[in-house]
């Protein structure tokens, strides 16, 4: 029996794949337990209020991001904001979280494209995309501060001004800055007339725009609660951003029939995208906060569906399945290792306890819509 062979039967054989995610669960929840007893306790610190904890980038003579924006100085806020982004990635804890949940998902995504030949276009348009999502961030910050002063919107928690930041501010511009940055790459694919590569591209660029604001959950917040949304950050971006890419595509190559379908499914998404934070962060929508969830699970059964009638039918040496638990497993247990070193594993088994249920419901949504499932129900 050859290496191929055996990795062919035994990474699709359930027991096996259980075994791995369960085992790196476990080393997860070990190291984590571990890397609290090694750190001394840190002393005690009050709660975050409505203030944010921003490290500041910026020398002491030279003005801050906002203080463009406040003196309409909008070509210097663009130019300065790249060093902004940059300052973010001296955290190395949450620069190595954000590199290896990127790394993974990329991965899963590398395999998810069926590249062909060492030659094929599809080798490096995931990887481009991934640059292009990293580099969103720069649109979606200058957009944060043209909107705060051009349009008056600003993070609330009141219902009507908080709906109207998440809806018209978060979920708009995150999602337009995306769906930007994918339009470079988006002749390639129309000229080769291929719908998994749209997919799969628009995707990486989504994972590349969660890498940048995994790092920003650090640098702008105190929180310990917001590390749990580094679970679905990637997932989440991927998906939203695939779908808009996907039909993106369609709309170039069937325009009569697919260019309503664009706008509509864009809407959706930027609504879908601005409601997940909204029910999250505004405390009279606190009773709704499982549609979090909902929403989150809803995008990516929707990515893997698509997924799954696009992508052909191969038997690669490990399959798309180990493929994929490994990467979710893996970023599960390295952000608890993380979230523990800061705040004790008791604090960050809390923090992380529903991203860890959605990645549950994720998995299984994944066996249960892509080939070689393990799942029929």
């Amino acid at each position: 029996m050859t290496w191929r062979h055996y990795l062919q039967i035994k990474t699709r054989t359930p027991a096996f794949l259980w075994r791995m995610a369960i085992g790196i669960l476990l080393a997860g929840v070990a190291m984590g337990i571990g890397v609290d007893m090694a750190t001394p306790a840190p002393p005690p610190v009050e709660p975050p209020g409505d203030e944010q904890v921003v490290d500041e980038p910026f020398a002491v003579d030279q003005p801050s991001l906002e203080q463009l924006a406040e003196e309409a100085r909008w070509l210097d806020l663009w130019m300065a904001i790249p060093a902004e982004m940059f300052a973010g990635w001296r955290h190395w804890g949450m620069t190595a979280i954000a590199i290896l949940t990127g790394a993974c998902w990329t991965a899963f995504l590398m395999q998810a494209i069926q590249i062909r030949s060492r030659s094929d276009y599809r080798a490096w348009t995931p990887l481009i995309g991934l640059g292009l999502g990293v580099l969103s961030i720069w649109p979606t910050l200058f957009l944060i501060y043209w909107q705060q002063w051009r349009w008056g919107l600003a993070p609330s928690e009141e219902l009507r001004d908080g709906m109207r930041y998440f809806l018209l501010g978060v979920g708009l511009r995150e999602e337009l800055a995306k769906f930007v940055c994918f339009l470079p790459l988006l002749p390639v694919l129309v000229r080769r007339r291929d719908e998994l590569a749209a997919l799969i591209t628009a995707g990486c660029v989504g994972v590349g725009f969660a890498m940048e604001e995994n790092v920003g959950y650090i640098a702008q917040t105190a929180g310990v609660n917001t590390l749990g949304r580094l679970l679905s950050a990637a997932p989440l971006h991927m998906s939203m951003t695939a779908l808009v890419g996907l039909a993106a595509y369609r709309a170039c190559v069937w325009p009569r029939q697919c260019l309503p379908q664009l706008v509509a499914i864009f809407v959706v998404i930027a609504v879908a995208h601005g409601m997940y934070d909204a029910v999250i962060v505004i405390p009279e929508l606190a009773d709704f906060s499982l549609a979090a969830s909902l929403i989150l699970i809803g995008v990516i059964y929707q990515f893997f569906r698509e997924l799954r009638s696009l992508a052909a039918v191969r038997r690669d040496p490990i399959s798309l399945t180990a493929n994929f638990l490994f990467c979710v497993c893996t970023v599960a247990a390295a952000t608890f290792v993380y979230v523990s070193s800061l705040a004790g594993w008791q604090l960050a088994m809390d923090a992380l306890m529903l991203g860890v249920i959605t990645q549950a419901i994720m998995v299984y949504l994944f066996l249960r819509e892509m080939p070689e499932t393990m799942v029929s129900v």
